[in-house]
């Protein structure tokens, strides 16, 4: 569970802009978005709002860079960190600041990063929740670290000398250092609880995903019968792959998949399409087999057919690669970041999605960035402290709660934020006439 994230000096902001999940609990509305029974109340969902290039996407990129540098190896060492820093000033910026606190199996914890194009700083916390004293898990300064849980200093500092940019929560993951579970605990929740969707997410493994775990399968479809789609039922055909080549157009053409596609962990072969999982060629039984997705759409006069994945639109397939992600943070506890989730969905079906998610329970948290002002009806759907804006000023990013205002309980926010009394809506120049 996210408590609070602190950016600085990253992309287009500037100064440091602090975002949190602590609700107003003053307001009575909607209670249940309300996680109460912990030692701090948290909201489950949060929306982000801005004109375009106002720095909403730069936040959810900003939780990306932190995740990619707790779990993959030499991810600095892959970029130009000075690329992220904040251009449009002449202060000399040196790193970036990046401080999450979260709540993860049974702990609160903060940890901070610091990273510039050679040095890389980090620090890691029991959160004492400002009620006691934070309590130091590690801080590491370069190949420097501090730290009670130390089995060997010299073995810690050599780790880091021959890994200068790589995080030591990674590298104690592979090569203990630190004698202490609370560490492992945040190194598990950066690699298995928090998720990250960006506009041009993917999953390669989708056929898989949904194979492997037939709740997630029952989930998809209880989603799309609740938004109204057309889809009566979305299922998986396993056919053996002498059956399916008879009928294929070219019965060749899984042979030249294998060479072209993304293979998986188990030996899975995908066949990708305009972002789509076309179908995928595994061994079941000890038989070559293909897997597609099939969706058993209405027709005419009740008429239904079972439809391929290539037939359906590009709306319906991004409500597929958010569909799992809605899952892990209404069932397995994470914490699932989404960029535009509205992005090819009509605002209506964004609206139900989100009410889906709002309406049942959950033991995770869902933040996403939308242009859909129709969730701003806080009577229907999204409290003031769920919502959060975005703009710009002199090119850095102000973030700041629509909580920060007065608002009436009966009062329309959408026409207020569309009106402009809160900021972060475009500013739009008069006509200069023909050019």
């Amino acid at each position: 569970m996210l408590l609070r994230f602190k950016i600085k000096n990253f992309l287009s902001f500037c100064e440091e802009t602090v975002f949190d999940m602590f609700p107003n609990t003053k307001r009575e509305k909607f209670t249940s978005h309300i996680y109460a029974n912990m030692e701090v109340p948290l909201l489950k969902q949060a929306a982000v709002y801005g004109a375009n290039g106002s720095g909403k996407s730069n936040f959810i990129k900003a939780m990306s860079f932190l995740r990619e540098f707790v779990t993959r190896e030499n991810f600095l060492e892959s970029i130009d960190v000075h690329d992220y820093f904040f251009q449009l000033t002449n202060k000399k910026l040196s790193v970036i600041s990046l401080e999450i606190e979260f709540f993860h199996a049974g702990g609160y914890y903060i940890y901070g990063v610091e990273a510039g194009k050679k040095n890389v700083s980090e620090k890691l916390m029991i959160s004492g929740l400002g009620k006691s004293e934070d309590k130091l898990l590690f801080e590491r300064k370069g190949n420097k670290i501090k730290s009670p849980y130390l089995q060997n200093e010299d073995s810690a500092k050599q780790l880091l000398s021959m890994n200068p940019q790589s995080s030591l929560l990674f590298l104690n993951s592979r090569f203990p250092v630190l004698s202490n579970e609370d560490v492992k605990k945040v190194y598990a929740w950066f690699s298995k609880y928090l998720e990250i969707i960006s506009i041009n997410s993917e999953i390669p493994a989708l056929i898989s995903l949904l194979y492997g775990n037939p709740e997630l399968l029952r989930f998809a479809n209880k989603v799309f019968d609740c938004i109204g789609i057309g889809i009566k039922s979305m299922g998986i055909s396993s056919v053996p792959f002498e059956e399916w080549a008879v009928g294929a157009k070219n019965a060749n053409e899984l042979e030249q998949i294998v060479g072209m596609n993304r293979g998986q962990s188990d030996g899975t072969v995908s066949q990708l399409k305009n972002k789509r999982n076309i179908l995928n060629v595994t061994i079941q039984n000890g038989l070559k087999t293909v897997q597609e997705l099939l969706f058993d759409q209405l027709g005419q006069s009740g008429y239904s057919k079972k439809m391929k994945i290539s037939a359906q639109s590009d709306g319906t397939v991004r409500l597929l690669t958010l569909v799992p992600a809605l899952y892990f943070a209404m069932h397995e506890r994470k914490v699932v970041l989404i960029d535009e989730i509205d992005n090819s969905i009509h605002p209506n079906l964004t609206f139900e999605l989100i009410r889906f998610y709002a309406d049942n329970e959950s033991n995770g948290q869902l933040i996403f960035t939308t242009h859909t002002t129709k969730l701003m009806n806080q009577q229907e759907l999204l409290r003031p402290d769920e919502i959060w804006l975005t703009e710009k000023s002199e090119g850095s990013t102000k973030m700041f709660s629509l909580n920060d205002f007065r608002l009436h309980n009966t009062l329309n926010i959408e026409n207020g934020y569309l009106d402009g009394r809160y900021g972060a809506v475009p500013v739009i120049e008069p006509s200069m006439g023909d050019v």
